[in-house]
């Protein structure tokens, strides 16, 4: 027989979940009077999604503390299941008017000690998205695409990051930049991009979110142009590695496609340069194959993540680069210029350096 929801926690029915306006991800979400947080997956596949809603909200959107937080001892949680959010009840046949039922409502409660600390997180939360008080001659508004464009053409990187953090719609338009067919401007915006997306993470969370799925999106889209997206999720990966760094499963994913796979392993290698844990837990040793790729700079990419990610039990398979004299071309942000290299000398020294413990200049 169907039910309203109760709180597993303290047995109180539970308004319907509904949009807050500041999640993190696309669910409904509510609160309990007792402090609990509930989420809804209205479909029951993704419960980690639910689980990271529920407690990115009951720790105040505190991404910090949230993934600092220890399961049974500063929080529990608990499910209720199948639940139908078009009724709001819970309904234990499954089914309900002909309708297959198989959502969850996700509920975390945080011990009451770390609740507090939640609370106190919320006002500076608040604070921080409160619009920063413009410099003096500078004016907040929604820019187009030629105007993006020339802006990053003129490195002006500070009033873009503030032309984003007045008008988050902004994120949009300085996407948009990334299909420009000059790659010197494409990649400037890549860099750009996922140091923007740093800097609002905090402030916007919903709209960093909501990039990072459009640049998934296009790529995944044969229909859309792709140029510039894998590079930027890589970008924000790099920076933001607690929040996104499930999305490098997502970017591996891209490497059986032959067109995708420069852009695909540039962006591994970036997060690699910073957070190699995040290569090696997700099947790293896939990437002997792109040594053998028929595209220089496919082989350099791959030589190059592997290095970062600190692969040497594949030490054999870059000794066989060893002879490879093709070149290739590759962007370097740190310096915001592309740099030509040889395979066969990147992996004499990667090699080199990992034989002595030093570093190369890739």
């Amino acid at each position: 027989m169907s039910r309203i929801p109760k709180c597993p926690f303290c047995g109180r029915p539970v308004a319907p979940p509904q949009n807050l306006g500041f999640q993190f991800a696309d669910m409904d979400a509510g609160f309990c009077e007792c402090g609990a947080v509930y989420v809804s997956d209205v479909t029951g596949y993704s419960r980690g999604a639910a689980f990271a809603e529920a407690l990115f909200l009951a720790a105040g959107g505190d991404w910090e503390l949230a993934w600092d937080l220890i399961p049974g001892e500063d929080y529990q949680e608990s499910l209720l299941e199948p639940y139908d959010q078009v009724t709001h009840q819970v309904i234990p046949e499954g089914s309900f008017e002909g309708r297959k039922i198989s959502g969850v409502l996700y509920f975390i409660k945080l011990a009451d000690d770390i609740r507090e600390v939640s609370r106190e997180k919320i006002p500076e939360i608040r604070q921080k998205r409160k619009r920063e008080e413009a410099p003096p001659g500078f004016r907040p508004r929604k820019i187009r695409r030629p105007e993006a464009e020339r802006l990053v053409s003129e490195d002006r990187f500070k009033e873009l990051l503030l032309l984003c953090r007045h008008q988050p719609l902004n994120l949009r338009t300085l996407q948009k930049v990334l299909y420009h067919p000059e790659p010197a401007l494409r990649f400037r915006t890549v860099k750009f991009l996922g140091k923007i997306a740093a800097e609002l993470a905090d402030e916007y969370p919903e709209e960093v979110a909501d990039l990072m799925k459009r640049l998934l999106y296009a790529s995944a889209d044969s229909a859309a142009s792709a140029w510039g997206a894998l590079e930027t999720v890589g970008e924000i990966i790099r920076y933001l590695p607690k929040r996104f760094g499930l999305y490098t499963r997502n970017l591996q994913a891209f490497l059986k496609y032959p067109e995708f796979r420069p852009a695909a392993l540039f962006a591994l290698s970036r997060i690699a340069e910073d957070h190699p844990e995040l290569i090696r837990r997700e099947k790293p040793f896939l990437l002997t194959e792109f040594l053998q790729d028929k595209e220089p700079l496919v082989r350099g990419l791959a030589l190059l993540t592997i290095y970062r990610a600190g692969l040497k039990e594949l030490t054999s398979s870059i000794k066989a680069l060893l002879s490879d004299t093709a070149e290739f071309e590759m962007y370097i942000p740190e310096e915001d210029t592309f740099r030509r290299f040889r395979v066969d000398e990147l992996a004499a020294k990667i090699l080199k350096e990992w034989e002595n413990g030093g570093e190369t200049d890739a």
